[in-house]
C-alpha cells in the first residue's frame, strides 16, 4: 500500500485506471487485480471515479486542477482557462508535497500496526484456555490418583483383618 500511496501521490497525473497504476507501481500491468483490491480495501486513501474506471488518491483530489504536467509548474486559473482543449487536458492536480506524502505514509503505518495489534489481541483467550485445560488435567490426575489409592491393592491376597481362611 505504501508504494501505491507514493506513486499516486507523486506521479504527474493524479488518476488512472488500475491497470495503468499497476504498471506504474510494480512495472507490471498484469497485477492490476491485486492493486484494484488494495484500492478498494482502503477507501480512506483511494477513490474510484464515478464511472469506477479510474483511481486517485483522496488527498490529491482535494487540490485544484492547476498543475501543468509538461512544465511541472502551477498555472493560474486564467492561464488554464485560456488554453484550448488539448492544453487543458495537460492540466491536472498537483502532486503531493513531501510533508503531505509523509503524513499519509505515517497514517498507513499506524493503521497497519493497529491491525496487527488487533489480530494479536484477538488471541487473548489462548493462554486462558491453556491454563483451564492444564487445571482440568491436573484435577483429573489428582482424582484418578486418589481413586486408585483407595481401591484394594490386590484382590487375590487375603485380608489380614479377616482372620484365618478355610484353607488354613
Amino acid at each position: 500500500m505504501l508504494s501505491a500511496i507514493q506513486t499516486l501521490g507523486t506521479y504527474r497525473f493524479y488518476k488512472f485506471s488500475p491497470e495503468k497504476w499497476s504498471a506504474r507501481i510494480s512495472g507490471d500491468s498484469t497485477t492490476a487485480k491485486h492493486w484494484e483490491q488494495v484500492f478498494r480495501e482502503h477507501p480512506e486513501f483511494f477513490r474510484f471515479s464515478s464511472d469506477d474506471a479510474k483511481v486517485s488518491l483522496v488527498l490529491r483530489r482535494q487540490k485544484p486542477k492547476l498543475f501543468d504536467v509538461d512544465t511541472l509548474q502551477m498555472v493560474t486559473r486564467a492561464e488554464r482557462d485560456g488554453r484550448d482543449t488539448d492544453g487543458q487536458a495537460r492540466i491536472t492536480r498537483a502532486p503531493l508535497e513531501a510533508g503531505e506524502l509523509q503524513m499519509l505514509i505515517n497514517v498507513a503505518n499506524g493503521l497497519h500496526s493497529k491491525a496487527l495489534q488487533d489480530r494479536q489481541d484477538g488471541r487473548w483467550w489462548l493462554p486462558l484456555v491453556a491454563t483451564v485445560f492444564s487445571a482440568v488435567i491436573g484435577l483429573a490426575g489428582v482424582w484418578l490418583g486418589a481413586t486408585l489409592k483407595s481401591a484394594p491393592q490386590d484382590l487375590d491376597q487375603p485380608s489380614l483383618e479377616a482372620g484365618p481362611t478355610p484353607t488354613d
